[in-house]
């Protein structure tokens, strides 16, 4: 009964898809499989920090210092139209772009660790609790919600790494200003729950690798065991300065 309900609700009421406007099947929410396919899936990459390459490999900044977390897992390269779905889900917590995009991240995860071990436990890149006031949630805690219940094993830990400062937002500060000021932003609460433990960073996109790069440090400083990245998108050297524009 539910089914045909369903069923029919679509029928008279379709939803679209956000690309090309052609009606959704039931199981998705915002693309369709035709521009599902077409969405810049990050194929060739550094295998240490995901950023966007010709082939597969290390990047120069890899090989120079390795980053400190294990490896960073991305979907997509942060451009059009994924950069425009990353705007959405930073401004509205309802948007359908939630649930296909870290259904998508799903999918991914568990086809990356399948000859190596998952980490057991999630954290979403926090905010600072201002800025959690000012925008009244957290795209990156969404994210890691979703993704959750599709990874056996997994617990979902949103109170264990708290950010500190509250700054100029990133977006308008260079890359050199981006490092400085992440600096000791990030702290770390009940840090007996992480203590030997590999965990996973969740966020909607990274850019420079900062962010991620500080938040890595104050769990290792804690205990953890390891830490991975995982994130709907990655910049490239063609649009990590100044592109991302919320």
């Amino acid at each position: 009964m539910l089914e045909r309900l369903s069923k029919l609700k679509l029928s008279l009421f379709p939803n679209f898809c956000s690309l090309c406007q052609e009606p959704l099947q039931n199981e998705q929410s915002s693309f369709c499989n035709l521009c599902i396919h077409q969405l810049p899936y990050l194929e060739s990459q550094c295998v240490r920090c995901a950023e966007p390459l010709i082939a597969d490999g290390i990047c120069p900044k890899c090989q120079k210092k390795p980053p400190n977390f294990r490896r960073c897992i991305a979907l997509f390269n942060y451009r059009k139209p994924i950069s425009l779905s990353i705007g959405k889900i930073k401004r509205d917590l309802h948007t359908p772009e939630f649930n296909q995009l870290s259904s998508l991240l799903a999918d991914l995860l568990l086809i990356s660790y399948q000859d190596m071990a998952m980490p057991t436990i999630l954290i979403p890149m926090p905010l600072h609790h201002l800025k959690l006031v000012r925008r009244g949630f957290n795209q990156s805690y969404t994210i890691a919600s979703l993704i959750q219940p599709k990874l056996a094993g997994t617990d979902l830990c949103h109170h264990i790494c708290v950010r500190n400062h509250y700054g100029k937002p990133q977006h308008l500060q260079t890359k050199k200003q981006r490092w400085k000021s992440i600096s000791g932003a990030f702290s770390v609460r009940q840090s007996q729950r992480i203590q030997g433990r590999r965990l996973a960073l969740i966020d909607d996109v990274v850019t420079t690798g900062a962010t991620a790069t500080a938040a890595t440090a104050s769990l290792l400083d804690a205990g953890a065991k390891s830490v991975d990245i995982w994130c709907i998108a990655r910049t490239g050297w063609h649009n990590r300065s100044g592109s991302i524009k919320i």
